[in-house]
């Protein structure tokens, strides 16, 4: 719900501005009105229109050749805190179903959430043929995998180059809507880009899409998203929930991975998937809250909330309210920004930061390491990171909440400063997901939440149930669920 409503959000504010890039093409000559493409008068003013511009032709039909099913078969069982929790069991994945286009003669690029731990994957082309696909490898930072099948036949897409689609431009998203089944017929969603860049909504770890108004049905996730010419400027990309696809933070708001993003991502599988250097800390934007509580100026635009440990960063002193200024002396413009930097680093190379630090500009010298494929926090660290909540013990050794981050699921529970962690959901024995020893425990100091919250992970997900109590007698539970995958740390 909170991702369905941040997406209603971005398309409200973006109202204006989408409306101003398409009027740049589609106005009336005389009062500058937004014009309907092929309309032969003005609807405000009455103008005749001579030559109506019209939107893009439909891509090419030939397009759809090059697109073809992915049927990903899992038929395995991952263990599941919360599975083992709520329902005494695992979580059962059969079948996972997408699309991919034809990227080279036998090669193919999809979604990366859609071959996730796959056991077998077959590619069916719109004429019905089908070929056991080989997984040549899979970048989960950026969201592309790269699958090889006998199916050479199958024309190869052109991929647009001069960088990324402009406002208001027509783009049309190809798949094969699956409902759930394979075998369904290709079809087409177009809509027109109204964001560029967008980003930091959970999909996959770096972000950096096109946004459109399509509509993507259910196993869309992979296919191509080409413009009027049929050149391809994008890949669709899902959210991994479960045995689901998400496609999209909102309805009525497609995402794709831009063109020059996925090229990046082969490159990077077909050079033997070498380890990505990382910094180890998660950042956010900074914005007018965390800028004074942190007492950071205005030129701040990333702020340190979460240093891992064990990393480069926790070496290098980055603290958390850490507003970072440069990277290797260039101006920190955005999260994608840093990424982009940081893809291009090597491990053991040594990175230097500039930082803001209440009233003190600091430089900081870390050397990158490798980055891990799952970072794991426990204790404090962990329900800060996954909950929003810090805590912090008091005079008698108690927990209570010192502070409660604004939006996240703390804030959302109604936590306040000053109330008492109690007790914590967690299981004993995750291997067999057995509900019988999953039961609340006393929490009773910091030594007691770091034994107990590292039950609280499993292969698949993290999940964690908490109690607490206020100073005027009332009980408040919080519960923290994330499916494990990449970090998006820096």
């Amino acid at each position: 719900m909170r991702r369905a409503c941040a997406g209603l959000l971005v398309m409200f504010l973006l109202g204006p501005f989408f409306v101003a890039a398409f009027a740049n093409d589609d106005v009336c000559p005389k009062c500058g009105a937004p014009i309907e493409p092929g309309a032969a008068f003005c609807t405000r003013c009455g103008q005749k229109i001579e030559a109506a511009p019209a939107r893009a032709a439909a891509p090419a039909a030939d397009i759809r050749q090059s697109v073809v099913q992915v049927v990903a078969a899992h038929d395995q069982e991952l263990t599941s805190t919360f599975g083992a929790i709520a329902f005494g069991s695992s979580l059962k994945i059969d079948s996972l179903l997408g699309s991919a286009f034809c990227v080279a003669p036998g090669e193919f690029v999809t979604d990366s959430a859609v071959l996730a731990g796959a056991r077998e994957v077959t590619l069916r082309t719109p004429d019905g043929r089908s070929a056991k696909a080989r997984v040549v490898g899979i970048d989960p930072m950026i969201g592309v995998g790269l699958l090889s099948a006998d199916l050479r036949e199958v024309p190869v897409v052109k991929l647009r180059a001069g960088g990324p689609p402009r406002l208001g431009e027509s783009l049309t998203a190809i798949g094969f809507p699956s409902q759930r089944r394979a075998g369904q017929t290709i079809t087409t969603s177009a809509g027109v880009v109204s964001g560029l860049h967008r980003g930091e909504w959970g999909v996959h770890p770096i972000e950096d899409y096109i946004q459109t108004d399509a509509s993507l049905p259910d196993g869309f996730a992979g296919g191509p998203v080409v413009d009027g010419e049929g050149q391809v400027v994008g890949m669709s990309t899902a959210w991994l929930f479960g045995s689901i696809l998400v496609l999209g933070p909102g309805p009525g708001i497609g995402i794709s991975v831009p063109v020059d993003w996925m090229q990046r991502s082969i490159e990077w599988i077909l050079a033997g998937r070498s380890p990505r250097a990382w910094i180890g800390a998660f950042t956010v934007p900074a914005n007018s809250e965390n800028r004074a509580l942190y007492g950071l100026p205005g030129t701040v635009r990333r702020v340190v909330e979460q240093v891992f440990p064990g990393t480069p960063a926790a070496a290098a002193g980055l603290k958390t309210g850490d507003g970072i200024l440069r990277l290797q002396g260039d101006e920190v413009a955005s999260l994608a920004a840093l990424h982009d930097r940081l893809l291009r680093a090597r491990i053991e190379e040594p990175l230097d930061l500039l930082i803001v630090r209440r009233d003190q500009t600091l430089p900081v010298r870390l050397t990158l390491a490798a980055r891990p494929d799952r970072a794991r926090l426990i204790g404090l660290d962990a329900l800060r990171f996954y909950g929003g909540v810090e805590l912090a013990a008091n005079d008698k050794g108690s927990l209570v909440v010192r502070r409660v981050l604004s939006g996240s699921l703390a804030a959302d529970a109604k936590l306040a400063a000053g109330d008492e962690l109690q007790s914590l959901l967690g299981k004993k024995d995750l291997e067999h997901a057995n509900r019988a020893n999953a039961r609340w425990r006393s929490v009773n100091d910091v030594d007691d939440l770091d034994r107990f919250m590292g039950m609280a992970y499993s292969e698949f997900d993290f999940f964690v149930g908490l109690r607490f109590k206020s100073r005027s007698g009332v009980r408040r539970e919080l519960y923290l669920w994330s499916i494990l995958g990449p970090s998006g740390a820096l």
